[in-house]
């Protein structure tokens, strides 16, 4: 008997997407084909995902004038209709855009919808960017015809519930990875070609994503500057050419801890990967703005991927993180002020020289966040649509 495949659709490369790779990966687990569909990453390179995944991209949508982009994005959902086959047992769409292309191509096939992103529809960014503001718009105006809508975040739910007066709650799939059956070796020598020797055996303090003023990247580098730990060295991944990073770049040149910081710039999938699975602290200081609810509604990639790795954590308090801090596998500064991002790094240090606490991590992540405990909502409408088929 053939493979039922799964049409997977995403307008962010899910280089920047992870929790895509995942979902792939878990449901091609269960037997299924997966054919991801999207556009250009803006660091190309090969990844490999195992066998029955494909991943195509039909253009490089960044950098692109409107024009383009609308000649993209309708090549994009004539790409997706022929792909769309009778083995095809069900759409997953992951954004506005790639949802309302679902929608229209659908026919008789279960479309699922898990918003990565939370998305709004305002008059005031209309004309800034009217291609995003109408999607998001007609997203939210038709998101109860999904046979299933998850969010992120149980946060991000009954925000959704609310702002489409839904009658029911959407279901939550946390951000989480994939977890492999066999762990991969074979990252230590990509990671020393990525940081001097000398970081080598030293605890490692890793920030992989983007590097904003929202992420507090030069108050973590100050704060790490305030410790002056010979044994800890500190890695920041996401660095662009913006006023931002060059500030970061000359505050590193001037601090004394600058022999034992590397900052590297966008990298590969796999080389990021390679960064996580040596690394020993993960940090994530996203900094929350409560006039605005999508900044108080987190639900981050790189938790998910860290915790893979079995990495201790630093963040910033609030609902999301503070479970973790619970379980002992997190540590949490009290605001994004360099004062108190530091004292949580010194716990954090201290921490990890207990070698528990990476076992309490593993169980976390096999019993509850990863991908392959998370997609349950998922396997329930894909086995209640094959039972009806």
């Amino acid at each position: 008997m053939n493979k039922k495949n799964i049409l997977l659709l995403t307008l962010v490369h899910p280089d920047f997407l992870p929790p895509v790779y995942a979902v792939a990966q878990t449901l091609r687990d269960l037997d299924y084909n997966i054919h991801i569909l999207t556009f250009d990453s803006f660091v190309p390179a090969h990844y490999e995902l195992g066998p029955n995944i494909v991943l195509e991209s039909v253009g490089k949508h960044y950098e692109a004038s409107t024009i383009e982009r609308f000649k993209l994005r309708s090549k994009f959902k004539s790409r997706a209709k022929e792909l769309l086959g009778d083995d095809t047992v069900s759409i997953i769409s992951f954004c506005p855009f790639s949802y309302y292309c679902g929608l229209n191509i659908k026919k008789n096939k279960p479309l699922i919808y898990i918003a990565l992103e939370i998305a709004d529809f305002a008059w005031s960014s209309f004309f800034r960017s009217p291609l995003s503001s109408y999607r998001n718009l007609r997203a939210l105006q038709t998101i109860h015809k999904a046979d299933l809508i998850a969010t992120s975040s149980v946060q991000r739910s009954a925000w959704l519930a609310g702002r489409c007066h839904l009658s029911f709650m959407p279901a939550t799939i946390l951000n989480t990875a994939y977890l492999p059956q066999n762990v991969d070796n074979g990252s230590l020598e990509i990671f020393k070609e990525l940081v001097p020797a000398d970081f080598l055996n030293k605890k490692i303090i890793l920030y992989t994503g983007a590097v904003n003023t929202d992420t507090c990247i030069l108050e973590l580098i100050q704060a790490f500057d305030n410790i002056n730990d010979k044994q800890c060295v500190l890695i920041v991944n996401g660095m662009k050419d913006n006023p931002y990073c060059t500030e970061i770049t000359k505050y590193v040149a001037d601090s004394r801890s600058r022999d034992r910081i590397k900052l590297l710039p966008y990298l590969t999938r796999e080389k990021v990967l390679s960064l996580q699975a040596n690394a020993h602290i993960g940090i994530n200081l996203t900094r929350e703005n409560f006039d605005d609810a999508k900044s108080s509604m987190p639900a981050p990639n790189k938790l998910g991927e860290y915790l893979i790795k079995k990495l201790y954590i630093v963040g910033i308090a609030n609902e999301y993180l503070r479970p973790y801090k619970f379980l002992g596998i997190a540590s949490l500064a009290e605001s994004s002020r360099t004062e108190d991002i530091t004292v949580a790094l010194k716990e954090a240090l201290v921490a990890i020289d207990d070698n528990t606490y990476q076992s309490k991590i593993e169980t976390f992540v096999a019993d509850y966040f990863c991908m392959q405990q998370q997609l349950k909502p998922v396997f329930k409408i894909l086995q209640q649509f094959k039972q009806s088929s």
